[in-house]
C-alpha cells in the first residue's frame, strides 16, 4: 500500500529496466546523476520520457515486472477494488444518485423477482455524515399479481430488522442461512428515527423492478440502491486487488487487463491485495502482497500466493501449508496507527530467496528475510535478517524493488523519493550480499511529476541480464488523488 497512513492507494504500472552492451549497475554513463558515498559510482539514465500505459479513471501502480525469456513481458499492478458479492442490482449502476430521507414520504420500498433461492436483500441508506439514524427494513412475500402494495404490507413480514445509528452509507439488510426461495418479494423502510434516515434514488431503468414512495409506484425512471445475494457475502468493499497484462514489444502495446489475484472475503486479507511483488522459479508464480486486519488502512502485514498461471487460480500460505485461508508470512507488531510491513519484492540468488519488503514504524525501512528456494513451504522457513535499507533520512521516500545484476554480481534497490511532488526523483541503493544497502545515486531526468511507488524489470528470479532491455514504471499525478496515470520507460546504462 501506499506508504502513509492516511492515504488510500497508490497505482502504477510496470518499469523496466533496458541491460544494453556496457557494463551493468554498477559502472555505468553518469547522465547528470548525483554521485554519492566514498567513491562515486555512476547510475543508470532514462532513455528519454516513456509513455503512459494507463490513463483510465484510477489507477494502476506498484508494478511487478518479469522478463521471459523470449522478450515477452509480463507485469502486475496494484489496482482499485471492488465490493465483495455476486449481487444482483436492483438499480442502474450508471445513472446519477440522490439522497432522500425516508420521513419525507413515511415509507419507500422496491418489488423485485429473484429467480433463483438467495441469501438476503441490502438497501443502501445513507445518514448524512454519522448524524443520529434508525429504520425499520421489512421483507414481505408477494405471492399473487394482483395484489396491490397495500395488500402486501398488510400481510405479517416473513423478516424484520430494525437499524440505529448504522454507518454512513451502510447496507441495511435481511439475510437467512437457510436462503429464501425463488420468487416476488417486495422490501420496505419504514420508522425513521430522524430526517437523517435516508435511501439512495438512482436514475435509470431496470427491468422487472417497481420501486415505491409512500406506497406509490415512482413514475420517474428512477430506483432505490438496493441489491439480492445469492450467496453469503459481507457486501464490504476491498480497496485494492492485483491486475494483470502482457506485452510482446516492450511495453508499446499489452493485452486486455486480467484481474488475476483478489482477498479472500471473511480471512485476514479481507480488506485487499496490494502491492503485488511477482517472481517465478520452479514452476510456480508466485506474489508477495500487502493486506491488513485493520479497517484504519494501517498495521498492514505481508502475504504470499503462488499459482502455475500468471492469473491464478492461486494458493495462499495459510501458516503451515498452501491452501485457501491466508494467514501472513510478516505480522507487524508495531505501532497500530503506523503504516506496518507491505510492499515486498522477491529476488533468489543461488538457491536463496532473499525477500524484502517495507516495515514502516519509527522509521522509514526496508527489512530483508531469506529462506531455501528448493524448499516448497518457503513462506515458512523466512529467517528475519534485519534491516536492509534505512531510508528514513530521505523525505518522501516510498516502498524499494530490489533486484540482482549478474554483470556486476550485486544487488540492487530502487524507490521514489519526494513522492507525489513536483521534484520526486528516483533512489539508487547497492549491496554485495543482498542484506546491507548503500545509496549509490540518484535518477532525476525524464521522470514525470508527481511520481511514485515505482518498479523496474528483472527475470522471473529478479535476474537483470546482460544484453536484456530493461524498463521502469510507476505511477504519477498531483492533486488527484486516486487518480494516477502509469508510465513506462526504457532504462539505458
Amino acid at each position: 500500500m501506499v506508504n502513509s497512513v492516511m492515504m488510500k492507494k497508490r497505482w502504477l504500472l510496470p518499469l523496466l529496466i533496458s541491460l544494453l552492451l556496457l557494463p551493468c549497475c554498477s559502472e555505468q554513463e553518469k547522465g547528470g546523476q548525483e554521485e554519492t558515498g566514498p567513491k562515486a559510482v555512476k547510475v543508470f539514465k532514462l532513455k528519454n520520457s516513456g509513455w503512459d500505459i494507463y490513463e483510465g479513471e484510477n489507477y494502476r501502480y506498484g508494478p511487478s515486472i518479469i522478463i521471459n525469456d523470449d522478450g515477452s513481458i509480463d507485469a502486475w499492478f496494484a489496482a482499485v477494488g471492488d465490493f465483495y458479492g455476486k449481487w444482483h442490482e436492483l438499480y442502474n449502476k450508471t445513472g446519477k444518485n440522490t439522497a432522500y430521507p425516508v420521513s419525507a414520504y413515511g415509507t419507500v420500498g422496491q418489488k423485485f423477482t429473484a429467480d433463483v433461492p438467495f441469501w438476503g436483500v441490502k438497501v443502501v441508506s445513507p445518514n448524512w455524515h454519522g448524524q443520529p439514524c434508525g429504520l425499520t427494513l421489512k421483507l414481505f412475500k408477494w405471492d399473487d399479481p394482483s395484489m396491490s402494495y397495500a395488500d402486501v404490507v398488510a400481510q405479517p413480514a416473513i423478516a424484520t430488522e430494525r437499524y440505529t445509528n448504522y454507518a454512513d452509507g451502510e447496507k441495511l439488510g435481511i439475510t437467512r442461512s437457510e436462503k429464501f426461495p425463488p420468487g416476488t418479494y417486495l422490501w420496505e423502510l419504514s420508522e425513521s428515527l430522524t430526517d437523517q434516515s435516508g435511501v439512495w434514488l438512482r436514475e435509470g431503468e431496470v427491468a422487472g423492478v417497481t420501486s415505491y414512495r409512500n406506497g406509490a409506484p415512482i413514475i420517474e425512471k428512477s430506483h432505490w440502491e438496493a441489491m439480492w445475494s445469492e450467496e453469503e457475502t459481507s457486501g464490504d468493499i476491498f480497496w485494492d486487488q492485483a491486475s494483470y497484462q502482457r506485452s510482446t514489444d516492450g511495453g508499446k502495446s499489452w493485452t486486455r487487463e486480467v484481474i488475476s489475484l483478489l482477498p479472500t472475503e471473511f480471512s485476514s486479507d479481507h480488506y485487499s491485495v496490494c502491492d503485488p511483488g511477482a517472481a517465478y522459479w520452479n514452476g510456480y508464480y508466485y506474489i508477495g502482497y500487502t493486506s491488513t486486519e485493520n479497517i484504519a488502512m494501517t498495521q498492514n502485514n505481508v502475504y504470499v500466493a503462488r499459482s502455475k498461471s500468471q492469473t491464478g487460480p492461486w494458493e495462499k500460505w495459510d501458516g503451515e501449508k498452501w491452501g485457501v485461508n491466508p494467514e501472513p508470512v510478516i505480522r507487524y507488531d508495531g505501532n497500530p496507527e503506523k503504516f506496518g510491513a507491505g510492499e515486498p519484492s522477491i529476488v533468489v540468488v543461488d538457491n536463496t530467496i532473499y525477500f524484502y519488503y517495507s516495515w514502516n514504524d519509527v522509521g522509514t525501512t526496508t527489512r530483508v528475510a531469506t529462506a531455501p528456494a528448493d524448499d516448497p513451504d518457503w513462506p515458512g522457513k523466512l529467517n528475519e535478517r534485519g534491516v536492509a535499507i534505512d531510508k528514513s533520512h530521505i523525505a518522501g521516500a516510498d516502498h524499494a524493488d530490489v533486484k540482482y545484476c549478474e554483470v556486476t554480481g550485486k544487488f540492487q534497490a530502487i524507490h521514489t523519493a519526494d513522492r507525489m511532488s513536483e521534484k520526486g526523483y528516483l533512489v539508487i541503493w547497492e549491496s554485495e550480499d543482498g542484506l546491507t544497502f548503500n545509496k549509490i545515486g540518484e535518477v532525476r531526468k525524464n521522470l514525470m511529476p508527481g511520481i511514485h511507488n515505482c518498479g523496474w524489470s528483472g527475470d522471473g528470479k529478479g535476474h537483470i541480464r546482460k544484453g536484456t532491455p530493461q524498463y521502469l514504471s510507476y505511477a504519477y499525478g498531483i492533486g488527484t488523488w486516486g487518480r494516477w496515470k502509469t508510465r513506462w520507460v526504457e532504462i539505458e546504462w
